[in-house]
């Protein structure tokens, strides 16, 4: 994905942004192409800066026009930093941009600034701008200062362009990592800014975010299935049998709920034994609730008829002794 970093006012701390999203970005393990086409180059100089000081891990950035750089296909994200002051450049990164990320400051003159800066994209674009996202930065600490609230309620107003609601506030460890050649992160990682920029760079990029190839690659099962098995293994009732599956045992192997259903259908061993122990015992407890012969006496009226029985056999007895 290519995002641009950009604004037509400056001072918006673009390249402050850019910088600490490509120290966190190569942190995670991702191919990241960092690209600087404001001929201010800041972000050159503290990326040249970290290498010098041999702070780990390194950024590479490519400084120039838009036609001295190149954009590796292998990458997986590509950051450009923008300025006005070489226009051509900046036109032709909006053109190919799949997203667009405008920093704005807690100022009147940088909602007007944006609002003419969405016209401009819609402008150079054909009228097919990409993706816009804004956010507050160097927003202010104290809560009782209105002006961040109030930016950000106009900036929601606005047309053509989102509103993130991570800020970064206007907090002095931006600026000291910065001059330093260090992310926020790096140098207060337990601090307020950290926490900040971090909601706000998960929010850009995922948190597990991995390309599509990393996650084809790590896949169980083969991308060649066709789209009819795969949907079958998902359908419990168009379960495909044997003879159906036995083309596809090289390319998957049998899926655990497969297994299962296939389990229920076929008795163990140990299944038997369970149940002849508790058939048994079902049998020793009727056994106990039959009476000699045999005849039920747990109902109440059946044990009536035996015990009247009993006695006429008795009173016969009685009668033959005498």
């Amino acid at each position: 994905m290519i995002t641009v970093i950009a604004n037509l006012k400056g001072g918006t701390g673009k390249s402050t942004v850019t910088f600490n999203l490509a120290v966190w970005l190569i942190s995670t393990g991702r191919r990241t192409t960092v690209i600087d086409l404001d001929p201010q180059r800041t972000l050159s100089d503290a990326a040249a800066l970290r290498v010098e000081e041999e702070i780990q891990p390194s950024i590479r950035v490519q400084a120039g026009t838009f036609q001295d750089v190149t954009l590796p296909e292998d990458a997986e994200e590509i950051i450009i930093d923008v300025g006005t002051a070489d226009l051509g450049s900046f036109k032709q990164a909006i053109m190919i941009a799949d997203r667009i990320l405008i920093p704005v400051t807690p100022s009147q003159a940088d909602i007007w600034s944006t609002q003419r800066f969405v016209a401009f994209l819609y402008k150079n674009t054909h009228g097919n701008p990409p993706e816009s996202l804004t956010f507050l930065n160097r927003a202010n600490t104290n809560k009782a200062i209105q002006a961040s609230d109030e930016a950000a309620a106009a900036l929601d107003e606005l047309p053509g362009v989102r509103l993130l609601p991570q800020r970064l506030s206007g907090r002095a460890v931006f600026r000291d990592s910065f001059s330093e050649g260090r992310a926020v992160f790096e140098l207060q990682p337990r601090s307020i800014a950290s926490r900040e920029f971090k909601s706000l760079a998960e929010t850009l990029f995922g948190r597990d975010h991995r390309s599509v190839i990393d996650r084809l690659r790590k896949q169980k099962t083969s991308t060649t299935i066709d789209h009819a098995f795969r949907q079958a293994l998902a359908t419990p009732s168009a379960k495909p049998r044997a003879m159906d599956r036995g083309a596809y045992e090289d390319v998957i192997a049998v899926s655990a709920t497969d297994t299962a259903h296939e389990n229920l259908g076929q008795e163990q061993p140990g299944n038997k034994k369970h149940k002849t122990k508790e058939s048994k015992k079902r049998k020793k407890a009727s056994k106990e609730k039959r009476g000699k012969k045999g005849k039920i006496v747990a109902d109440g009226k059946k044990a009536k008829k035996t015990k009247k029985r009993k006695k006429t056999k008795k009173g016969k007895r009685e009668k033959k002794g005498t």
